[in-house]
């Protein structure tokens, strides 16, 4: 048994096979899970459970996982998300994701891909809680203050998911540099992300419609044939010490 007890699970699924097959292994493992058959049920009880991760299906009797992680979304919470779903399209995941999922597991699965998929997803949002490197990077008209979590374009907020936030923190750290699809999967989701590969390219998406003026002839975000993505840059503000130290200590 892993030394998990301290972490709580919340599954939200209909199937009562799927819940039972979930709950006697994640139990095993050493999980506190708290199992829940309607999405409102569970919305009503997600403060008293307090969650470190929601296994959610796609379908569910009253409400669908999507408008339930665009609640939770909505709320102050990073609670790690994984969505269960039977709808296996790229344009199916791209909703999922959009909605607020940190990651997707097309119905059938094995046990073994499941636990091992909680476990990546627990890793990887307590290593993201702990990255707390103070200071600014600056590049061109972007802003990015990362102790307060905020990115300031040409004077104007943006607001971003926790996600997009890293991703275009190492796009900023690395300006000008291209930088590997799985260079990024790596830093953003962590060695053990066994996802789609397309979730790059979808966040990238999601990062051109906040960030360019014309998302569909990008400027900012440059795709680079067979390398992957890079930040461009006309400069880098100079002389800016917050910047140096961020730069120094780098990810």
């Amino acid at each position: 048994m892993s030394n998990s007890s301290t972490k709580r699970l919340m599954i939200v699924d209909d199937d009562e096979t799927i819940i039972e097959t979930l709950v006697y292994n994640l139990k095993r493992q050493g999980y506190t899970v708290y199992p829940f058959n309607k999405g409102s049920d569970a919305l009503a009880k997600l403060d008293q459970v307090a969650p470190e991760l929601i296994i959610l299906d796609w379908m569910l009797p009253d409400i669908t996982g999507p408008e339930i992680c665009k609640v939770i979304r909505a709320r102050p919470s990073d609670v790690p998300i994984l969505m269960l779903t039977g709808r296996a399209s790229p344009n199916e995941v791209a909703k999922g994701l959009a909605s607020g999922a940190d990651d997707y597991l097309a119905k059938p699965f094995s046990v073994v891909e499941m636990v091992a998929r909680v476990q990546a997803l627990l890793r990887r949002s307590g290593k993201e809680m702990s990255l707390a490197a103070g200071g600014q990077l600056i590049v061109d008209d972007l802003l990015m203050d990362l102790d307060s979590k905020e990115l300031i374009q040409s004077g104007k907020k943006i607001d971003l998911s926790p996600r997009e936030f890293a991703l275009l923190k190492v796009l900023m750290q690395n300006a000008g540099k291209a930088l590997s699809t799985e260079t990024l999967l790596n830093r953003i989701w962590g060695p053990d992300f066994s996802g789609d590969v397309k979730t790059v390219a979808v966040h990238i998406r999601w990062l051109r419609q906040k960030l360019e003026r014309d998302p569909k002839n990008p400027q900012l975000l440059e795709t680079v044939q067979r390398s992957g993505y890079r930040l461009n840059k006309s400069k880098i503000t100079p002389n800016d010490n917050s910047q140096q130290t961020l730069l120094q200590h780098g990810e």
